[in-house]
């Protein structure tokens, strides 16, 4: 009785205490950006005066606290940016204090002192994170838990497919082929490209088996996507640029059919006329289809048709029932087809080495200065940018999507049959 009399009163008084600091937690944490901002040389002298970063607007979240400032003039949002590991880390300089909402997560049932042991160790260790954007006004999210570095993969539904955990209550995003058919994919080797592309291909095998078709282009030396050459859903697979053209050929060819059927049926889109079948043009390391790179005229001429069939897929392949992946861990300016780029509203970039390889891909810098973790990456459409945590998906779960999908020898015979007559893609539409 005497020992719950004790422990009720010492945590009653760490609760009250831990109420009272929650009260000045965000004054101390705005207080301690502007100082980190001060120290980092981010003011601005205007002779006499100094100008600095000033608070507008404060907001606290489920996740985390949201701070608004007008930047002073003389700075650039990428002056903040280039500052966001040193916000971070000084942020994260302080002694971990115990909230209320901690204190009231206890299990007072069980072994208070335990709990309490174990509640202070992870004080100790937990990391705030940071983000910044701008619009007009500097903003500045701080995160109470970092994202998870590991997601599991789960397939989505119709034409969406998961492309990662936001931080915001580490909730899924997923990209919707639908609204937007096209999406660039950039970083560095080993962050997470190939791995996002297979949990593409097996979300839209898992939800849409019986309408999706592939065009699987693999510059890498066929390590990548061979494992997607018999099922049935793979029109055609290139692991060479002259196989490339081959195959973007077939789907060129395949999407003209597909409009002149749509003119004669008086429809403008594939949507409109009831078709349900999607075909997916995927190209893993579209860096070696640069024609700026050929050594002979003969290569240079083959990458350029590459180039022009894919530009024109990107025009206006969307109405058509046609979705373009372009992947690649070179992002130089010239890499991604102009055409391409400016058709391809959704861009996914893991991270890079610079921010010139930042702007390549996502036409801003950002994603030089994603930390070093396998899977993280800048998810950005036309009206929203995010940082995701993308999924993890494994070998069992690839194998477990694609045996049920295998053809056998005689269906292998006849897609070989079909190929090699399809030189001016005469198509039936029984499909649709």
């Amino acid at each position: 009785m005497l020992f719950e009399l004790v422990t009720s009163s010492i945590f009653g008084g760490i609760a009250f205490h831990a109420f009272m600091k929650k009260k000045n937690l965000s004054t101390n944490e705005s207080g301690k950006i502007q100082r980190i901002m001060s120290l980092s040389g981010l003011n601005v002298k205007d002779g006499k005066d100094t100008l600095t970063t000033q608070l507008i607007k404060k907001k606290k979240y489920e996740w985390g606290w949201e701070y608004k400032y007008k930047i002073p003039l003389g700075r650039c949002f990428n002056d903040y940016l280039s500052k966001v590991n040193v916000l971070e880390d000084g942020l994260n300089n302080r002694r971990k204090q115990v909230n209320f909402n901690d204190v009231l997560a206890l299990d007072w049932k069980g072994d208070v002192l335990k709990n309490l042991q174990q509640l202070w160790k992870s004080k100790l260790t937990e990391q705030k994170e940071i983000e910044l954007s701008f619009d007009g006004l500097l903003i500045i999210r701080v995160y109470d838990n970092p994202m998870p570095k590991k997601v599991d993969f789960h397939a989505g539904e119709s034409w969406k497919v998961p492309v990662g955990v936001a931080r915001t209550l580490n909730s899924f995003r997923y990209h919707d082929f639908e609204k937007v058919p096209h999406i660039i994919l950039g970083g560095a080797t080993r962050y997470g490209k190939s791995n996002l592309i297979n949990s593409i291909i097996c979300s839209l095998l898992h939800s849409n088996s019986g309408d999706v078709k592939f065009y699987l282009i693999d510059l890498k030396g066929g390590v990548e996507l061979c494992d997607y050459e018999n099922i049935k859903q793979t029109v055609s697979v290139a692991y060479e640029p002259e196989e490339a053209l081959e195959t973007l050929q077939l789907a060129y060819n395949r999407m003209r059919s597909i409009q002149s059927e749509l003119k004669k049926r008086g429809k403008k889109s594939v949507q409109e006329a009831g078709m349900t079948y999607r075909y997916f043009i995927i190209v893993d390391e579209v860096g070696e289809l640069n024609p700026s790179e050929a050594v002979t005229k003969e290569e240079k001429l083959l990458k350029q048709q590459c180039q022009t069939i894919m530009s024109q897929i990107a025009r206006i392949g969307a109405g058509l029932g046609f979705r373009q992946i372009l992947a690649t861990q070179y992002p130089t300016g010239d890499v991604i087809n102009r055409a391409c780029k400016q058709n391809s509203d959704a861009k996914l970039s893991f991270r890079v080495q610079s921010a010139i390889a930042s702007r390549v891909v996502l036409d801003t810098e950002g994603a030089e200065s994603l930390p070093q973790i396998k899977g993280r990456a800048i998810y950005q459409t036309a009206d929203k940018r995010e940082i995701l945590q993308t999924p993890l998906i494994t070998p069992d779960i690839i194998n477990s999507m694609i045996l049920p999908n295998l053809i056998n020898e005689e269906e292998s015979n006849e897609k070989e049959t079909i190929i090699q007559q399809r030189g001016t893609d005469i198509v039936t539409f029984t499909e649709v």
